[in-house]
């Protein structure tokens, strides 16, 4: 005979994908007519950008171009120019099952790229990016109850469990023109960068409050001989409502926000009618939207009547979701071979993270690429890239787990230490979602032997001393007795028994 057990269910995030994808950039880029020739390349980097990232039944579909961007100095003044050109890209990866409901994690990073002048006006290009995928949907992971009967005794397991009760993915863009107030007229712009931070995330009755901030660092040209190299940075604010069923104002919110792609042109009109840089941007928030609660967990059962087979599945989930922002402030020293005369500009090009879990803290690395552009002591204009490394330790609180690490860069400061060398100052933002992981061995059935019962002792009580460890519950187990029968005849309601103790067990 198999005893009836009650099934239930909790809601925990499952990834129906999660793959990385590499993406070759192999052209040769001829400049356009309006372009000066190139005496010197000073950088060529590579920015992949996704336009497009959906789910189509069982396919996640995604746009995007690879956009390379030259910077060297021209064959006809020496002076720095830039130019930009984007190659489209698509792919399409298969998912495990067709799905509806669920959040898209999509991001392109570079992995390097190579530049080769061919002559003074093309070139051949050799590189790669990463397209990092994630689909994340809602499972839900069944388990067991049962109550004690006449002749069942049953353990439960209780669990603090976040469960999932919403998932959103949302994209929008973000469109300003820049005003540079009474600085000088930007005559070229030379390259950009754009970073997105969330402020404040809220939830109120299915749907989430989004505050965030957009920073853009700008590389410009300006002066009547287009000599002058300046650069500025610029805060967006930006906030949005976005629909998320199941979220309220108890929900942990796990967000992201990210920079899908943007485009920064010469375009806009300032009061005065010059043009000002515009922004166009496209980004993408995503959240999983989690609520506490307690369940209990079959963990083991037994009949006072019948031997019985117990049938068990491994059970493991997560509770205690937490999002933890901080940050911290690393410091490090760059060398550089030539001699420096004047740093114009000092930026973070690439930055990339990870984190060991190790005697219940978390040790973050954060590599960032520097990108330096300075004049040489012959006055010559160069830029030069290095790595910089830093560690941060930080509070995970009571998580043991982390689920998520999103590093970011607030700011970046540097200092000459001498004519080769420069300390860098970096503040960077970390956001992480921990968490507790929880697991057992749960029963999924119970079933009893009706051809053969338990042996009963003579007499109606046993007299037990107890060993180190032992519990009620095995005590029960061990002489098929209930262990409600076991607490009322001593007189106890503890769980735990003291060696030697003293127990009467009735049998009958």
């Amino acid at each position: 005979m198999e005893y009836h057990l009650n099934k239930r269910s909790v809601s925990q995030r499952r990834n129906a994908l999660d793959t990385a994808s590499e993406q070759s950039v192999d052209f040769d880029l001829t400049l356009p007519d309006y372009c000066p020739d190139i005496e010197r390349i000073l950088s060529c980097t590579l920015d992949p950008k996704i336009y497009i990232a959906n789910v189509s039944g069982d396919r996640l579909n995604i746009e995007g171009g690879a956009c390379v961007r030259v910077m060297y100095a021209d064959g006809d003044s020496g002076c720095v120019r830039s130019y930009e050109y984007t190659r489209p890209f698509s792919e399409s990866l298969p998912l495990k099952e067709s799905i509806s409901d669920c959040a898209v994690y999509v991001e392109a990073k570079p992995e390097y790229l190579n530049c080769r002048a061919l002559s003074p006006r093309k070139l051949s290009l050799h590189g790669a990016f990463t397209l990092y995928a994630t689909v994340a949907v809602a499972d839900e992971l069944d388990y067991y109850t049962a109550e004690s009967g006449d002749d069942l005794q049953v353990k439960g397991e209780r669990m603090e469990v976040s469960s999932l009760c919403g998932l959103c993915t949302d994209s929008f863009n973000v469109q300003e023109d820049i005003p540079f107030g009474e600085r000088d007229e930007v005559n070229a712009l030379l390259s950009h960068r754009l970073t997105a931070k969330i402020t404040e995330l809220k939830a109120i009755s299915g749907k989430i409050m989004l505050s965030a901030e957009l920073k853009l660092d700008i590389l410009y040209l300006c002066g009547a001989d287009e000599r002058d190299i300046r650069c500025m940075t610029f805060g967006i604010p930006v906030s949005r409502v976005i629909d998320c069923a199941g979220a309220d104002e108890d929900a942990v919110i796990d967000g992201e926000l990210s920079v899908m792609s943007d485009e920064l042109h010469m375009g806009g009109n300032a009061p005065d009618g010059s043009s000002v840089p515009e922004l166009e941007a496209k980004l993408s928030f995503n959240a999983m939207c989690y609520r506490e609660e307690e369940i209990e967990v079959l963990a083991d059962a037994f009949s006072t009547d019948r031997d019985t087979e117990l049938r068990f599945s491994p059970f493991s989930c997560k509770g205690g979701v937490d999002c933890r922002s901080f940050t911290d402030v690393g410091r490090a020293d760059l060398h550089i071979d030539d001699e420096i005369g004047k740093i114009t500009d000092v930026r973070c090009t690439k930055i990339s993270s990870s984190h060991t879990e190790t005697d219940g803290s978390v040790l973050v690395e954060a590599k960032l690429c520097i990108g330096i552009l300075y004049e040489n002591g012959e006055g010559e204009t160069r830029c030069a890239e290095r790595d910089a490394v830093f560690t941060m330790r930080p509070d995970i609180g009571d998580g043991d787990t982390v689920e998520r690490l999103r590093v970011s860069l607030d700011s970046l400061s540097y200092r000459l230490t001498d004519s080769h060398s420069l300390e860098v100052r970096a503040e960077l933002s970390c956001r992480m979602t921990v968490c507790r992981r929880r697991s057992c061995s749960a029963v999924t059935a119970v079933i009893a032997d009706d051809d053969a019962p338990q042996k009963k002792g003579e007499g109606s009580l046993i007299l037990y001393y107890a060993d180190g460890g032992d519990s009620i519950w095995d005590i029960s187990k061990r002489f098929c007795s209930r262990p409600a029968d076991i607490l009322a005849e001593n007189g106890t309601d503890g769980d735990t028994v003291g060696e030697g103790t003293m127990l009467l067990i009735p049998t009958a």
